[in-house]
């Protein structure tokens, strides 16, 4: 059994073969019987928060203020999830945790990653025919540093579970109940790739992202075809897994059969499947890994068009180190059922290709939310059983729906128009009352007069609007900071493609990041270190004076330097952190290392609202049963508010300080 999940492991997308030992935490017992309990809305708005409320919209979160406290809470550096969350989990900044910014760049190969996680595959495998069968482990890495706060309370025996933390995965603490969060990845090996069945595939874009079109054609009312899996890593040259797909559809009626291994689906035009559990196989008959998705018939005839969702690990036989123990997964599963477990199940790229309409995004996207009530049922009942204990978390509906339906409430938004706002414009505003009910839920089964009982919601960032795009690797290029090799062809979307290294001062990756390129760190580096500061200075000042031509405003509010220190500590740091004005934001192109020939152009994508600004435009909230007595707090305070409620002394590596003190 050991050996056969090795394999599988090994196997899925060639990401590791990472096996964490598994089971239970032990509660030895503790006279110290505080409970704290956090839910974490990743983007709730600290101003929309005060609105809804005056409306009266919000009576729980109302409740919780008037009892304890409502805060505005100081942000990151910048306000982007990972580096948010991560600020709040080891209680310290990017100086210890390490992350920046969702995409950093690897200054020895210039190559670009996920800031929070790797896979490596095995350093050795034994070629047998096509096989090639690892002999040594790969390996699945955290690449934040410093010590999470669940770390301090396993060592205190403190029953703890963090559920779906952003920018923790793979799971590592056997003593703590947990299932990973933003950053795990889909089956795939992807973030979310959806796949497209189609009769009719001239209706979508060509140049899609974020997922697979398949063309289909039906031979009479019957049409076979495959899903496609992960790459097959025991093969030689890694051939994709897929797994058959058959359907059949009714003319006269809006109906499909669907066949995939055995299980068959009867579906209407516009019904969703529930999950659907998929076996993809490596060494057949001998080792496979396993996956769950779910189905949307979009149209049945005379198009037929049919959406599978991202393929998610499954949590009951996950091929990667999701869920922590595997007896608390099996928990969950057996509970609840399969659940996503992919870092963000919103397909928030399905909604801006056109693959699936403002309806059916939202239709999906109240499923997840169901689900993740379940979930949280469940954790509600194990929390209540418990004399001490620690609870997170997590909730991303909020985050991703304001992100995609901004442009419903925005009326400077180039997307915006009436009939938009009179059908959509109060999906913000739902979602905003679904959080209320989930903490009334709460409310209700806990006791916040209990001195012993702490209760904490909060989120990580606020929101802005996001309607001018900046490429800003073209602003270095026309301010001279950068040069091309081919300076006909500014319109790349290439990575960094098209850059002449040899006379190039800096260059982006990445949301809010801005690097020299320096002589002894870039691979191609030519910035004498006697050179970098009145580069940084002047890249400082200039970015600073950028003025928007069609709105004559300021596009760039505020601009760090990653201090020294820092870059000794982290050599992938970027040298500077740009703060956008509000309504801006780094453009898509630019994001990873592309050109337009505008420099600032509208952001046409439904993502329409953002938070990667100025920390001083989009702070996050922070509700609590107890008074704040605090003057600024931070992120990082909450953690240490945490720790100081079970009486456990921090390193000194935790920036934070508690909350309720003076």
């Amino acid at each position: 059994m050991i050996r056969r999940k090795f394999l599988r492991t090994c196997a899925a997308f060639g990401v590791g073969c990472a096996l964490f030992p598994t089971g239970c935490w032990l509660n030895k017992g503790s006279a110290n019987k505080k409970k704290v309990l956090v839910l974490g809305i990743d983007g709730m708005d600290p101003r929309l928060s005060h609105e809804f409320m005056r409306q009266g919209l919000l009576p729980n979160f109302s409740r919780l203020a008037k009892k304890g406290s409502m805060r505005s809470v100081v942000t990151s550096t910048p306000p982007q999830s990972p580096v948010a969350w991560s600020n709040f989990t080891v209680g310290a900044s990017p100086y210890v945790h390490g992350i920046y910014d969702f995409i950093q760049r690897d200054p020895k190969t210039m190559l670009p990653y996920l800031s929070t996680s790797r896979v490596v595959p095995p350093d050795h495998t034994l070629n047998i025919g096509r096989w090639k069968i690892p002999i040594s482990k790969g390996k699945t890495e955290n690449l934040r540093k410093g010590k999470p706060f669940w770390e301090y309370l396993s060592e205190a025996d403190i029953p703890t579970t963090v559920f779906k933390m952003p920018a923790n995965f793979p799971c590592e603490n056997k003593n703590v109940n947990m299932v990973s969060g933003m950053g795990t990845p889909d089956l795939r090996g992807g973030y979310g790739s959806f796949t497209l069945f189609t009769t009719a595939p001239n209706l979508f874009k060509r140049d899609i992202t974020g997922g697979l079109i398949i063309p289909v054609a039906f031979q009479g009312q019957k049409l076979k075809t495959h899903l496609p899996g992960p790459a097959n890593t025991l093969e030689e040259n890694s051939p994709e897994t897929k797994v058959r797909v058959e359907i059949w559809r009714d003319r006269k009626h809006p109906l499909v059969r669907i066949l995939i291994q055995g299980n068959e689906f009867l579906l209407q035009q516009g019904e969703w499947s529930g999950w659907v559990e998929l076996s993809f196989p490596m060494i057949e008959p001998f080792y496979e890994i396993k996956g769950i998705c779910k189905l949307f018939v979009k149209s049945v005839y005379p198009d037929f068009t049919m959406y599978v969702s991202p393929i998610n690990i499954d949590p009951a036989d996950p091929a990667l180190p999701i869920v922590s123990s595997q007896d608390y997964g099996d928990e969950l599963v057996r509970d609840v059922g399969p659940f996503y477990t992919q870092g963000l199940p919103e397909d928030t790229k399905a909604l801006s290709e056109g693959v699936l309409d403002d309806r059916e995004y939202l239709g999906l996207a109240y499923q997840i939310i169901r689900e993740r009530e379940r979930l949280l049922d469940h954790e509600l009942r194990w929390f209540s059983r418990q004399d001490t204990g620690m609870l997170f978390f997590y909730f991303s509906s909020l985050d991703q729906d304001t992100h995609m339906y901004w442009r419903t409430i925005d009326a400077h938004n180039p997307l915006y128009n009436q009939g938009l706002h009179q059908k959509y414009g109060d999906v913000i505003k739902k979602l905003y009352i679904e959080m209320d009910l989930t903490l009334g839920k709460v409310l209700d089964q806990n006791d916040i007069d209990d001195p012993d009982f702490t209760l904490m919601a909060m989120s990580d960032h606020g929101f802005a609007p996001f309607r001018r795009q900046v490429n800003v690797n073209t602003w270095l290029y026309k301010n001279g900071y950068l040069t091309l090799s081919n300076r006909g062809n500014i319109e790349n979307k290439g990575y960094l493609e098209n850059v002449k290294w040899s006379r190039t001062g800096a260059y982006s990756v990445g949301i809010n990041s801005i690097y020299l390129n320096r002589k002894g760190r870039e691979k191609n580096g030519m910035v004498l270190d006697s050179q970098a500061k009145y580069l940084v200075s002047k890249l400082r000042q200039d970015l600073l004076k950028l003025i928007d031509p069609l709105t004559g405003k300021k596009v760039v509010s505020s601009v760090w330097v990653v201090p020294e220190r820092e870059h000794r500590r982290h050599t992938y740091a970027p040298d500077l952190i740009v703060g956008w004005n509000r309504g801006y934001r780094n453009s898509w192109d630019s994001i990873l290392g592309g050109f337009s020939n505008e420099v600032i152009s509208d952001n046409l994508d439904k993502w329409s609202g953002d938070h990667c600004v100025d920390p001083n435009i989009v702070p996050a909230v922070l509700f609590t049963n107890k008074r704040v007595t605090k003057e600024t707090p931070s992120l990082s305070d909450i953690t240490a508010t945490i720790l100081e409620e079970f009486s456990i002394v921090p390193a000194a590596e935790v920036e934070g300080k508690p909350l309720y003190t003076v």
